[in-house]
């Protein structure tokens, strides 16, 4: 997401409080950028289907040169498979299947087969048992774009949020 906005300020002979917007608006702006951020995780962590908190996280990748960049992003670790819920899986998969065992692929990439041992949790799948080995017979689920359905359902309210913030530091600046 990327927000532009244009200030006009009009000062009659009181440099000492354009000097203090100079000051000021730097790290307003970096406020900002850190409450949408976390608003847009919010929503995210809303929106995920097994509302994995510590999983959904934020970070400020750039705050030099009069730009103030952050990201909201999926940790590897704590959900390695927050690809297939964004993007879907088996029949359902928006991108090309990462599946090559011989049954995915005669299944229609419809069905493949996880090992209950490598599974830290049970899964609500059914389970069969081929050569003493368990598996859960997996299918395709469909896509949960909580990510970006994020940042677009919180986009008013992140314009806001800035808006109010530089309103806010304004006032107090003109007091």
């Amino acid at each position: 997401m990327s927000i532009k906005f244009n200030c006009e300020v009009k000062v009659r002979h009181n440099f000492k409080k354009i000097d203090k917007i100079i000051k000021e608006l730097p790290n307003t702006i970096k406020e900002s950028v850190e409450d949408v951020l976390k608003n847009i995780q919010g929503y995210a962590i809303k929106l995920e289907k097994g509302n994995h908190e510590d999983g959904i996280l934020v970070e400020m990748v750039d705050t030099s040169n009069m730009e103030v960049k952050g990201r909201v992003y999926t940790s590897k670790e704590k959900m390695p498979w927050s690809m297939f819920e964004h993007f879907g899986t088996g029949q359902f998969a928006e991108l090309p299947h990462v599946g090559t065992t011989e049954h995915f692929i005669k299944s229609g990439f419809t069905q493949w087969f996880i090992p209950v041992n490598k599974v830290e949790r049970a899964l609500n799948y059914p389970i069969v048992t081929i050569n003493e080995t368990q598996f859960y017979i997996a299918h395709g689920v469909p896509s949960n774009h909580f990510m970006t359905d994020a940042e677009f359902k919180t986009r008013e309210e992140n314009k806001e949020i800035v808006t109010k913030k530089i309103n806010e530091m304004l006032k107090e600046v003109a007091k």
